[in-house]
């Protein structure tokens, strides 16, 4: 891995004591003439995005955690092979383990002074088969520059049909939590979590005027984050959205929130969870695509 970053003009290696006075994990820092961004070899998260301009596309709290093993609140963690709850057995880990376990930086790229991309890859260990019983590699591509642009390959290398969950789980910064909206849902019906994953239609653009988490089935490409800042978010194979805030009481009792700080974020994340689950068969491989940017209101 060394040998990669030294051949490259805008990555460098630091960790998470230089970069936030909390040691524990080793980062890498980007810096094109686009961008700056960090992340993080554990799980290979995204965890800071800023454009040239000053616009920060991601969230991270500063309360995060960074721990060997640990999840960080923030950026967008990659949850796999299942996402939320393990329906089957809830003692399993939430969210699947791939974003808790280091992964292999393959590949670094940088076609222009604009652009980095940066190439990672997960290989599912044994004792990754206690947990979920398929072998199974993941490859995540990370492109960039003046936006987000992400995408997620998933390989099934066990010899039955093998069904996988999973969301890229973006945290996005608002400056005024009961003022954003999200746009882009409106007419569908959504799973509710609040309500036991009840079916409800959602009447207009999605508020946050208290807790909400709320899982949209086979949702249009688009939807769009209007506040500050203005963001479009757009899935190819994600058919899923999921949008979260965790409200006052919740984030208080959270180690990597508190009561505060939940005004500071939303997450509107995509995937294929629940009804839109991938079911991939021996030696089938699947890929989804992600792209986050900056818009102007209209």
């Amino acid at each position: 891995m060394q040998d990669i970053i030294t051949q490259s003009q805008s990555v460098s290696l630091t960790s998470s004591a230089d970069r936030y006075q909390k040691p524990g994990l080793p980062l890498l820092q980007i810096s094109n003439q686009s961008c700056d961004a960090v992340i993080a070899l554990q799980g290979a998260h995204l965890l800071e995005f800023t454009l040239k301009n000053g616009t920060k596309l991601l969230w991270l709290s500063p309360n995060a955690i960074f721990a060997e093993g640990k999840a960080i609140r923030g950026g967008i963690p990659v949850c796999l092979p299942w996402f939320g709850v393990n329906r089957k057995d809830p003692s399993k880990p939430k969210h699947g383990f791939v974003r808790n376990q280091d992964w292999q930086l393959t590949t670094i790229r940088e076609p222009d002074t604009e652009t980095t991309e940066l190439v990672f890859s997960y290989t599912a260990s044994e004792e990754d088969l206690k947990l979920f019983p398929h072998a199974f590699s993941a490859k995540l591509t990370l492109r960039l520059s003046h936006q987000i642009d992400m995408q997620l390959e998933v390989s099934n290398h066990s010899d039955g049909d093998a069904q996988f969950s999973w969301a890229l789980h973006s945290y996005h910064p608002v400056a005024n939590l009961t003022d954003v909206r999200v746009s882009g849902l409106a007419g569908l019906s959504y799973l509710d979590n609040l309500q036991g994953l009840k079916p409800v239609r959602q009447e207009g653009d999605v508020r946050f005027y208290g807790e909400v988490d709320r899982v949209y089935e086979s949702v249009p490409a688009t939807q769009q984050i209007l506040g500050t800042p203005n963001l479009n978010i757009t899935g190819e194979n994600c058919p899923t959205a999921i949008v979260w805030n965790p409200g006052a009481a919740n984030a208080a009792a959270m180690a990597d929130v508190g009561e505060e700080i939940h005004q500071q974020f939303i997450c509107v994340e995509r995937g294929a969870a629940f009804a839109n689950s991938w079911t991939l068969g021996s030696g089938e491989s699947r890929c989804a695509r992600l792209q986050i940017a900056e818009s102007t209101p209209k």
